[in-house]
């Protein structure tokens, strides 16, 4: 079984990792994170407790992530992403892509 994969997007300059990893016996979470694919530059570190539900192009330059977190799974979340400005739109504010992980969860990356 292939664990990560990796898609290109915004004409094959980022690539969305994801990578599969057990969170419970039989429950497989679907993590993800954004590089820049020509620097390697991370622009949103693969987090595995993020559970991609869908992502999609809303033109050459912004996508549209929807995921879960987990344990909960319940909640769903929207972002739009502009890697070319490492920013993100969630509920009608701009942040950094530095900060993805604290504005959703409230906790700092470790």
């Amino acid at each position: 079984m292939e664990y990560r994969q990796e898609k290109m997007f915004c004409k094959g300059k980022f690539k969305l990792i994801t990578e599969l990893n057990e969170f419970r016996m039989a429950l497989w979470i679907n993590g993800f994170g954004l590089e820049n694919a020509l620097t390697g530059e991370e622009i949103i570190p693969v987090i595995s407790i993020f559970n991609l539900d869908d992502i999609e192009e809303v033109n050459e330059e912004v996508l549209k992530i929807k995921f879960r977190i987990y344990p909960n799974g319940l909640q769903h979340y929207a972002v739009e992403i502009n890697p070319f400005l490492k920013s993100f739109v969630y509920e009608d504010k701009i942040y950094s892509t530095d900060n993805f992980l604290k504005t959703i969860t409230g906790e700092e990356w470790k």
